[in-house]
Formats: structure tokens, sequence, C-alpha cells
């Protein structure tokens, strides 16, 4: 006599008593916008985005007791519908000082001002300490809890030595530096969670749609820079951010604001400045700062690139050219150069192995270089590195760099006795150089947030054709291969962590983390949470 093979579920029904073996709690696809769609979503984002900047800057500049109503108003959009409120984050982080800049003239310089440019920081921050309770729900802390766990590592250790920092230089000091090295660890929790939901292709449409206006702007002031100060109120703005350090008595009228931006050609230390040498104007943008805007541009043609946008990388190298940053330029050429490696090899090894290999000549060439031209950046690091060597606990966050308050008391960068031909007592100019020195030995769990991202990375996707499975490359991999390049772009620029450049590419990559190898969803409307 046969006997059928009965189905568990039917028997697991007929006898509740039955237990089976434990089943991973199963998870939704994540949505996705049409491109028009998203487009339409991003407009109307970026349009509440800048009105409740405006709102914000008007109300702080009145009295500094305002300034939690447009973070509280952010934190509730962002609860309730995370694209939304990641969506006015990016405008935030665009415009925030150009909407500042605006509206500086007869705003006070402490607290006001101070204040209101920590606002894109304590943005992020409140938007990731939401990130992380819904990331430490039993399902998502299954999937992404070791890296969940190194962020929460570096921060404690961060904070930690902020306090430590503090009591040496003062909280101001202390503060600038927490934000740069704490960004991109927040801005990890919130891509993580922001990719529970939403797609990398339509938040990368967000991001590049709030930047048209970004780049328009920055192409204005190129061209008519003394027009476009003007209007904005740069001088004012420029006297504010420079209010504690000698620079900023230097300016009066926007022709010193042009003087200010003009230098040799990708700023290279040495360089000849005379007749016929190569210069270049570099103009800020909306952000008023020439290397973090060059950052957001390269991350922009990246983010085109990888959503098979190419026409934002043609627009944005010509204008990285213009502007004249080395740190951008080559986070864009050296990611493309390996973008085309892993296309041609489709290899994890060969990737690997390309990578380590660039980064040791990159370096290696930079730093003899760079000892042979008197570089601030590689003596900088080099500082660092003695530092570390002297006092591997570390000296504490804000003491050293060259935004402390050891920098702005009287440090000479050239000249007999200057920075460049004795060197200095602490890291300047350089970002790792700076964490080493102000974190010690600690300072590798800051580093380990990085390496956490870039192992849980979906690198390529397997693919099965007759019967042969072969690993193939997607557009997306381009964010990671351009993450281990900004890391290493860290030993000779100090803005490289911040939130501009490896604050805004964590986030991106903490999306695509969480998107995994999951279905996607098409969706019309934007639903909540």
């Amino acid at each position: 006599m046969s006997r059928a093979a009965v189905p568990y579920a039917e028997l697991r029904a007929a006898l509740p008593g039955i237990r089976g073996p434990a089943r991973a709690p199963s998870i939704p696809p994540y949505s996705e916008l049409p491109p028009r769609a998203a487009t339409r979503y991003a407009l109307a984002s970026q349009a509440l985005g800048l009105l409740l900047l405006a709102c914000h800057v008007l109300l702080v500049k009145e009295s500094i007791w305002l300034f939690p109503v447009a973070i509280v108003a952010l934190a509730w959009l962002y609860a309730n519908a995370p694209l939304v409120g990641l969506a006015v984050y990016f405008q935030i982080l665009l415009y925030q000082n150009l909407l500042i800049s605006i509206f500086s003239p007869g705003m006070s310089y402490m607290p006001n001002f101070v204040a209101l440019q920590g606002t894109n920081f304590i943005a992020l921050a409140v938007m990731a300490a939401i990130a992380l309770n819904r990331l430490l729900t039993p399902t998502w802390r299954a999937r992404v809890g070791g890296v969940v766990l190194t962020v929460l590592v570096a921060l404690a250790a961060t904070a930690f030595y902020t306090f430590i920092g503090a009591a040496k230089e003062g909280l101001t000091s202390a503060m600038v530096y927490f934000r740069e090295f704490t960004s991109p660890a927040f801005a990890v929790l919130v891509g993580l969670d922001v990719g529970r939901r939403w797609g990398y292709r339509t938040v990368g449409l967000c991001l590049l749609t709030g930047a048209v206006l970004a780049v328009v702007l920055g192409v204005v002031e190129y061209w008519v820079p003394i027009e476009y100060y003007s209007l904005t109120n740069a001088v004012s703005f420029m006297r504010l951010k420079w209010f504690a350090q000698p620079e900023g008595n230097t300016f009066y009228v926007p022709q010193d604001i042009v003087r200010h931006y003009t230098g040799v050609l990708f700023n290279i230390t040495g360089g000849y400045t005379g007749y016929g040498s190569l210069t270049s104007f570099r103009f800020g943008g909306p952000i008023e700062n020439p290397i973090s805007y060059a950052y957001v541009l390269a991350v922009a043609g990246l983010v085109g690139m990888s959503l098979r946008r190419s026409g934002w990388l043609v627009a944005v190298l010509p204008l990285l050219v213009l502007i004249g940053v080395k740190g951008a330029g080559l986070l864009v050429a050296f990611s493309l150069v390996l973008w085309v490696v892993w296309q041609a090899s489709r290899s994890k090894p060969v990737l690997l192995a390309s990578g380590v290999a660039l980064t040791v000549a990159y370096t290696g060439y930079a730093i003899v270089n760079g000892l042979s031209n008197n570089d601030f950046h590689v003596i900088g690091f080099l500082g660092g590195v003695h530092g570390l060597l002297a006092n591997p606990i570390g000296h504490g966050i804000g003491v050293g760099g060259n935004l402390s308050a050891n920098a702005n008391a009287g440090f000479r960068w050239t000249g007999e006795g200057g920075f460049t031909s004795t060197g200095a007592d602490f890291a300047v100019e350089s970002a790792v150089g700076v964490l080493i020195y102000q974190m010690g030995l600690a300072s590798i769990a800051v580093f380990a947030v990085f390496v956490a991202l870039l192992r849980a990375a979906p690198i390529g996707r397997a693919v099965t054709r007759n019967g042969v499975a072969r690993m193939t490359p997607r557009r997306q991999d381009v964010l990671f291969l351009a993450m281990a390049m900004v890391v290493v772009n860290g030993i000779f620029q100090e803005e490289a962590y911040a939130p501009y450049a490896a604050g805004l590419l964590a986030l991106l990559c903490g999306i695509v983390v969480t998107n995994g190898a999951r279905p996607s969803l098409l969706v019309r409307q934007p639903p909540v949470a």
C-alpha cells in the first residue's frame, strides 16, 4: 500500500504542537519610483527643504533658542516618511551655507552663526538616532547588526576622546572634529535605514535632481563672481566664517573673495605662481567651500554614471578641472579606473589586487614627491604619524588639525621657522594624520566603520548562463570603489572624511547594502515609513 507524502504545512496545521525549524522573518521588497515620478517627488521635496531651511536660518538669526524648531520638523518627516526626510536633508547639506550667506548681514557670530553652521550635522545625527531605533529590530539586527555594532563602538570611542579634547582645547575645537569623524558613521545608519524601504535608484535620482541647482550656481559663480558674491552677501558670510582668525579682516569687497580663492592649479605646494603660471579660481558653489563643493560634484558624477546617466559625469569633469581640487579629481579618476578593471576582469581578487597596487603607488609617489616640495598635506600627515608614535593613546579630539585652536593661535605655514620648513608638533591637512594624532590607536574604531561597510558590500551579482555561474558587475559597485578611494584620500586631505565626501558616499553605500539582493517593487506613490 503506497503512502502519499503529507506536506509539512498541512501536518503542522493539523498538529499545532509540532515545532518545526526556525525560519528567518521574511523581508518585503524595497520600493522604487519611476524616473519621472522620482524627479517630480525630488523637486517637491527640494522646495519643501529650501523653505524649511530659510525659515530655520531666519529663526535662529533672531534667537538661538529657536534652533530646535526645524530639527524637530525634519525628525517628524524622517520618522514618518524616510524618503521625504532624506530628500530634505540633501537640501540642507547642499544649500545650508548659501541661505546663511544670504541672511548673514546683521547676524551674530556667537552663538547664532556657529550654531547655524552645524545644522546639517545635527540633522544627520537626529536622523541617525531614528534610524538606529529601526535597525535594532530583530529582522534587521540579524542582517546588518555587525555593521551597526561597529558604528556604535566608533561613536562611543569618538565621544570619549571628544571629552578629553574639549577639556584641553575647548568645546568649539573638539566639536569641529567630532563632526568630521562621526559624520560617516551617522550617515551609514541613515543609509542602512532608508535602504530598508527605498531603492538606491530612487534615492540617487533625488540627490541628482537636488544637485542641479548647485551645479548651476557654481557655473554662475565662476563666470560672474563679483555679481554672485554681491547678490548672496558673501562678504558678510566670509567675515563671519573667518571671524576667529586673522583672515576675517581681509574681506571687504567681493574682489577680496576672488583673490582668496585664486591660487596654483590643483593647489600644488611649491608651484610657480608668477607670470604665466597655471592658476585656478576655486569657486565654492552654494556650499561656499571649494573642496567640499568639488567632492559633491565628484559624487554626483559617479552617482550619475551608476544610474546610466553619464551626462552627469561629462558635465562635472570640466568643473572639477576648473575648480582645481586634487582630491576630488583623483577620486573620480581612480574610481573609474578600478571600475574598468572590475568590468574587464569580473574577478574580485583581481579588483582587490588592483586597488591595493593603485593605493600603494599613489601614496608612495605622493609622499616622496610631497617631501621634496614641502607639501602641506604630506608633512601634516607625517606630523600625525609622529604624534601617534610619541603618544599611542592619543591627544584628544580637537587637539591638532588646521581647524583647531592650536593652528589658529599664531600658526605659521611658510617662511623661516614655519610649518613647511620645520614641521609641526601636531597633524594638519590630513584626515588620517589628524585622526591618528587625536585618537591614537583608538582610531582603529573609526576606520573599522569603513571596513565593515566595504565588507558588507554586495559587489556584483552571480549570473548563470549555460550552467556556468559568472560574476557580473553592477554599475552601483562604483560607489564602494569610491568609498575605498576616499578613505585613502584622507591621508592627504583633511576634508575627505567630511559630510560632503565620505559622509555622502557612506550614506549611499548603506542604502545599497540593505537593498542587497532583494527584489524591488515599482510604486507610483511613495508610502510612508
